[in-house]
């Protein structure tokens, strides 16, 4: 069983509410994948779009001494995966959430994204976690691009949303540098925020941060 599909599998078990595109974007793909006078058209991915934040913004992660965002209500997020599926994350209901931040030209990212990836397919985050990844600060004439090209390579196997072009999830969580992860709690409510590449171990700390009761 490829990477792809014990994405799918796991995500289908989460308890995020995943909207199903709208009828016309389902339209498109399915007109785009038609083969028409003889050649196959192939559907172009959206690598920004829609995306937004409600109930309130983070602050800015500070580069030293406490972070003001612990213990505040994290907002809620509507935005588009790169099929054009659109999906609500809605913190707290007694899940807790690992959200991580990543950019396509970031070098740090580029070596982060290939090792949570091998973690995720050899492990499973513990009982009520949820891990979901963002991708942001999509610049179409920086190294590395496309985005939804580079996810897709590596084998991602979590859910992942395209930011808006104007990194509006980003800005919403208060992101300052990447890779970018922010730990949120069942009930809702801010735990840790971490900027910077992660190890092994790093990665195993925040999972157990958003596990603890």
């Amino acid at each position: 069983m490829n990477a792809s599909t014990t994405g799918s599998e796991r995500r289908s078990r989460t308890g995020l509410f995943v909207g199903l595109a709208l009828a016309a974007a389902v339209a498109a793909a399915l007109v785009a994948s038609m083969t028409t006078g003889g050649e196959t058209a192939t559907r172009q991915v959206a690598e920004v779009g829609f995306a937004e934040t409600t109930g309130g913004v983070l602050p800015p992660l500070p580069r030293s001494g406490a972070d003001p965002a612990v213990g505040i209500s994290a907002p809620t997020i509507r935005a588009m995966t790169f099929d054009d599926t659109q999906v609500d994350v809605v913190p707290g209901g007694g899940r807790s959430l690992v959200i991580g931040f990543f950019t396509h030209w970031c070098s740090h990212c580029q070596a982060e994204l290939p090792r949570l990836t091998e973690w995720l397919n050899h492990n499973d985050p513990p009982a009520g976690v949820e891990v979901l990844a963002v991708s942001t600060s999509v610049d179409s004439g920086a190294p590395n691009y496309p985005p939804s090209a580079w996810f897709d390579g590596v084998g991602w196997p979590e859910l992942v949303l395209r930011d808006s072009p104007t990194s509006a999830i980003g800005a919403g969580f208060g992101l300052t540098g990447f890779p970018y992860f922010v730990v949120i709690g069942p009930e809702g409510r801010v735990r840790l925020r971490v900027s910077g590449e992660l190890s092994v171990q790093d990665w195993e700390y925040l999972l157990g941060v958003a596990a603890a009761p």
